[in-house]
């Protein structure tokens, strides 16, 4: 296996740099919250302001990564949240605790374009080991945000708590170098005209014609959708197993989660054995829920937390992984010129499913208990499974391809009326050959001339040839 190049590992460092730093303040800013209100509905805003930006901006940020350069719009989020962080930092100091609630809630709103822009950019980046880097990508994702937490809340030390409003500003300055000189433009169009790339052309699908279009993508965004869901309620229904299945208290659902949130860091592991018994992203995104069902089912009977941690570490894994083959499926399925937009479209799906399991488990566990919770989540999972398995499957042959709009069918001519300019790389010729004519004694007539760029023909000066016409 071959390793990936210098420039894809930068920018991965440089995501992982920057993913921690988003989350590292919030276990702080959850603290200070309820220190300073004591009030449950006001925590709860101060933790869904975390999340509100992914469903809000995502789209737009998406949109954006297709209409710039992508290296440059990475690099601006970069330098963007990192003055907000300053500015948060400062709040703190201050003891401000909303206006650096507030200033980390831009943060995050500003740096929504960064990971479909960097999706949307890896074909072009890494090349043949694009799925790889995708993988790593996003395992980075996803892990950052428990793993940001988990890094903040051990700064939460006496000896440690002063300095943690700056750890984010000092991880974003190191990661924002290591951009410079990274190759990401922004996607090109072309316009029927031939006049060249054009981010309003109309021979560019819209992202949602482009998704419909693709019912392989389609089926992609369901799987995430399906596997956020299900990651929200087992969070949630972890809670009720460790206090009163398991005898523990809080310390054991903290294990409990942590064990389920650092196991994402296993996912690129995983993901290359799915990749191996799938063998296209789709199936092993469908092996993957598979196992996903396997490991939720085998929490309820489990009788303590030590029983618990394997099939934990197997559904936080395998979730991660999953959610990585499903993402590879978008970035084969969507044309680069709407690559971004779509994947940002995906990021509110997903995001607002969580939400929605988040919203909908504590009255389910309420009513049927985590049991039974479980069960009807495992089978969910095993129902999205086979659906997408059967769907693939039985889904007709691809129609043939028709002549695409959007490539120009001639080169540009020049500003001389009937000149033509010189071939240039890129440019498509059409052999066009002249509606034959019969001659006078009933043969058909050659065509004649010779092929110009763009397929027009400059008749030959011969005498035969004009006499024959």
């Amino acid at each position: 296996m071959e390793p990936l190049d210098p420039v894809t590992r930068r920018v991965l460092v440089a995501h992982v740099l920057a993913s921690l730093a988003l989350s590292v303040p919030w276990p702080l800013l959850l603290v200070l919250v309820d220190e300073r209100s004591d009030d449950p509905l006001l925590l709860g805003l101060a933790g869904a302001a975390r999340m509100l930006p992914y469903v809000v901006c995502s789209w737009a940020a998406g949109r954006l990564a297709d209409a710039v350069r992508r290296d440059r719009l990475v690099r601006v989020t970069f330098a963007v949240r990192g003055l907000l962080m300053v500015v948060a930092a400062a709040a703190l100091l201050a003891d401000q605790v909303w206006l650096a609630v507030v200033a980390s809630t831009l943060v995050v709103a500003v740096a929504t374009p960064a990971y479909p822009a960097l999706v949307a950019a890896m074909p072009g980046l890494a090349g043949a080991q694009h799925r790889r880097a995708t993988e790593v990508l996003v395992t980075v994702e996803v892990g950052a945000f428990v793993v940001g937490a988990a890094l903040g809340g051990l700064l939460l030390h006496p000896a440690l708590r002063g300095a943690l409003p700056w750890v984010p500003v000092a991880l974003t300055l190191v990661a924002w170098p290591l951009l410079r000189g990274v190759p990401m433009p922004a996607p090109r169009r072309a316009v029927p005209d031939g006049r060249g790339p054009d981010e309003h052309a109309a021979g560019t699908p819209s992202a949602l014609a482009a998704l419909l279009a693709a019912p392989a993508a389609l089926r992609a965004v369901a799987v995430m959708a399906c596997v956020n869901l299900v990651a929200a309620t087992l969070v949630l229904a972890l809670l009720p197993l460790a206090l009163e299945a398991w005898d523990g208290d809080a310390a054991g659902y903290g294990l409990a989660t942590g064990v389920f949130g650092f196991a994402a860091l296993a996912a690129p592991l995983l993901a290359r054995l799915l990749a191996r018994l799938g063998r296209t992203p789709e199936r092993a995104a469908a092996h993957g829920l598979g196992l996903l069902a396997l490991g939720v089912l085998l929490l309820a009977p489990t009788p303590s937390l030590a029983w618990a941690l394997g099939p934990l570490a197997l559904a936080g894994s395998v979730s991660v992984a999953v959610e990585a083959a499903a993402t590879g499926v978008l970035q084969d399925e969507v044309p680069d010129a709407v690559r971004g937009t779509v994947l940002g479209l995906n990021d509110t799906v997903i995001v607002t499913a969580a939400l929605l399991g988040s919203l909908l488990a504590p009255t389910a566990l309420d009513l049927l208990g985590g049991d039974l919770v479980l069960g009807a989540t495992a089978l969910l999972v095993l129902l999205a499974a086979v659906s997408s398995r059967v769907a693939a499957r039985f889904e007709g042959p691809a129609a043939p391809t028709p002549p695409r709009p959007d490539v120009p069918l001639r080169p540009a001519p020049s500003a001389a009326p009937g000149r033509h300019r010189a071939p240039r790389p890129g440019d498509e010729c059409v052999l066009r050959v002249p509606r034959q004519r019969e001659r006078p004694g009933g043969r058909v007539g050659e065509p004649s001339g010779r092929l110009q760029p763009g397929g027009s023909s400059r008749r030959d000066a011969g005498p035969a040839l004009r006499g024959a016409g």
